[in-house]
């Protein structure tokens, strides 16, 4: 019984000293005591006494004070929110209305997750990032504060769509689904098996199309999920594929150019391209271009599928193009920033990085943002390749920053979101 009694006596020195946490109560007063109160329980009721105490000091602990509940509620009512495809749309400049300077100065960081392999998306003032060790978070973008995460079963393939209130995403294995979530509620709408996919969906003309890594192509009806189409492709899809209405353009790994029909889901066209696709597709609107094994990039037409141009600047490559104002800018596996005249292909400058890029590079206004698997860091002058602005964050990094705003937001492969703004 002693014991007992004792084990009851600090279960209430517990409760009330985390109780006081949450009140203002005078720190000088004597601890809660049911027997100086004239209170007195059977010894039959003092284990209900200490697990009622328990369970109030668990509620405590996990919802913590109103105050911090009300941070942690998203508002989000921009239903003309758009991030539609892959880096935010089919130049893959992962910009979205960036009024941005250099130098930078870091804002915030923040680990959300053991590593992170796509772009983040944004709107109003959060910050989506989906991470490899499945984990949906979404973040304010000006604080780096966590509103809310989720985890599902599988890693995240490629950027987390927004459209409106709703976001749409795809799972990498061991699960391969695809879903909508409504931000506010953080409620499924859409909870689709579709296999292992690495590359964001598209949405486009109110249809939402899948792309598997088995070369399964879906399209669906993005409100309720109801399958318009399915077609099944020879290859294996893991870089993102272009829409320009009426017709989707994917690509495979293996060197398979398709050209359907986003109406139907017939292949209209198909082109072998002899070499491995490197990279994202991209496109200027009226063509499509690519990076391939061996250091070529090309030019295709999107009618007849028949290649403009062909060079091969020199490095090899382990990402796509990125178009901006009749120019591709490419970073070379060897450690280099290209930047090639989208017209006929012709090198206009070439300058060194710190370290092997495995990303494309990110634009804005002049200036082309940079990160390397070291931890480097840079921003370039899109007309003569000037390197004005460089830091060393010693992660490694493997996805395209996001240029937001007056923000700059890069992940790296340790799970760590850094946000930069100009000084």
């Amino acid at each position: 019984m002693p014991d007992e009694l004792a084990c009851l006596r600090a279960c209430n020195m517990l409760v009330y000293n985390n109780f006081q946490l949450f009140t203002d109560r005078d720190s000088k007063s004597p601890p809660l005591n049911f027997s100086t109160a004239g209170v007195k329980l059977a010894p039959c009721c003092r284990w209900f006494k200490s697990f009622v105490f328990l369970i109030f000091l668990a509620q405590l602990l996990y919802s913590g004070t109103a105050e911090a509940r009300r941070k942690r509620v998203i508002f989000f009512n921009d239903l003309t929110a758009r991030w539609s495809m892959e880096k935010g749309s089919y130049t893959r400049t992962a910009a979205l209305n960036p009024h941005v300077g250099v130098p930078l100065e870091l804002a915030w960081k923040k680990r959300i997750g053991r590593s992170i392999g796509a772009t983040p998306s944004a709107a109003e003032d959060v910050l989506f990032v989906g991470t490899r060790d499945r984990r949906l978070v979404a973040l304010d973008r000006s604080t780096g504060e966590r509103f809310w995460r989720k985890t599902f079963k599988g890693g995240f393939g490629g950027s987390v769509l927004i459209h409106g209130d709703r976001l749409y995403f795809n799972t990498c294995a061991p699960e391969g689904k695809a879903y909508s979530l409504l931000i506010n509620f953080k409620k499924k709408q859409l909870n689709r098996e579709i296999g292992p996919a690495s590359t964001s969906p598209i949405i486009a003309q109110d249809q939402l199309f899948l792309f598997a890594q088995s070369g399964k192509v879906l399209c669906l009806n993005p409100e309720i999920g109801y399958r318009n189409w399915e077609r099944k492709l020879e290859g294996t899809v893991e870089y993102a594929p272009v829409f320009l209405d009426p017709f989707l353009y994917v690509a495979t790994v293996e060197g398979d150019l398709y050209k359907l029909d986003s109406v139907t889901g017939l292949v209209l066209k198909h082109r072998k391209l002899e070499r491995y696709l490197l990279g994202d597709l991209c496109s200027d609107g009226v063509d499509v271009f690519a990076t391939l094994s061996g250091g070529k990039v090309l030019c295709i037409e999107t009618d007849s599928l028949k290649s403009r141009w062909e060079v091969e600047p020199g490095p090899d490559f382990f990402s796509g193009p990125v178009y901006a104002d009749n120019a591709l800018y490419l970073s070379g596996r060897e450690g280099w920033l290209l930047k090639l005249d989208a017209g006929d292909g012709s090198l206009i400058w070439k300058t060194p990085l710190e370290g092997v890029a495995v990303a494309a590079p990110s634009l804005a206004d002049e200036l082309v943002f940079t990160g390397t698997k070291s931890g480097c860091l840079a921003a370039y002058d899109k007309e003569n390749g000037e390197r004005l602005w460089f830091t060393n964050i010693r992660e490694g990094i493997s996805t395209s920053p996001l240029i937001f705003k007056d923000y700059v937001y890069y992940c790296t492969d340790r799970g760590m979101v850094y946000a930069f703004h100009q000084k």
